[in-house]
């Protein structure tokens, strides 16, 4: 066995010394790099030195290394749009027309002689411009019909006409108001509505009264401002 064991060992250091010499004998390109053997592995190529930076240093880059290219993208800046404001437009106030003066009433003074006085239209419209009391005679349907614009109906001929007089006298009680004028008219004419009622306030102190002599058709014809139904 021992003998049988030496023959073999022999006959493999014999193979593998035929195979590295037949190995060794043979072409470049058909030989073969044993294990273990890299005849470049302990060869270091060279290092590129490159300048150094201002303090004196030296920096070293790889030879091979790749060239990355860098694309420059464009920085578009954000168009902004300006928006104006809207314009305003500044309306002028409208022009606040002048305060009409107050009716000049001093040449209405009282007259506690006398229980009337008869004016035409345009002593009627200045008073009625100042805002004097007007009394409407009539009876109250007509009077409802028609009748100059703030006329209290009075009627004469009507069962209330001494309890409208008596209120009248409870809102002027004082002097100085009955001595304020008031205008009395009815339908003009042969009409005497409005001297009787100026008879009834001449009574009881009122002093200033007037009595429309032309009435209320004469106002009409004058184009003087009118109110129909029940209120003045």
């Amino acid at each position: 066995m021992r003998r049988f064991l030496l023959e073999a060992v022999t006959l493999i250091v014999a193979a593998v010394v035929c195979a590295l010499v037949a190995n060794a004998l043979a072409a470049r390109e058909r030989k073969l790099a044993l294990v273990g053997f890299y005849p470049s592995a302990q060869k270091v190529p060279a290092q590129a030195v490159s300048a150094g930076g201002t303090d004196g240093t030296t920096g070293t880059t790889a030879t091979n290394a790749p060239t990355v290219t860098v694309a420059q993208t464009a920085t578009v800046a954000p168009k902004t749009t300006t928006v104006a404001p809207p314009k305003t437009t500044t309306t002028a106030p409208a022009p606040v027309p002048p305060k009409p003066k107050p009716a000049d009433l001093s040449r209405f003074a009282a007259h506690p002689d006398k229980a009337y006085v008869e004016i035409k239209y345009d002593d009627v419209n200045a008073l009625h411009s100042g805002g004097v009391l007007f009394l409407d005679a009539r009876r109250t349907s007509i009077y409802e019909q028609g009748h100059i614009a703030g006329a209290r109906p009075f009627s004469v001929w009507e069962s209330d006409i001494d309890e409208k007089v008596n209120k009248l006298f409870a809102e002027r009680g004082d002097e100085r108001q009955q001595a304020q004028p008031i205008v009395i008219y009815c339908s003009g004419g042969e009409c005497e509505d409005s001297h009787m009622l100026a008879q009834k306030l001449w009574g009881i102190q009122f002093n200033n009264v007037y009595v429309y002599k032309d009435g209320y058709p004469d106002w009409v014809a004058h184009r003087g401002a009118t109110h129909t139904g029940s209120n003045p």
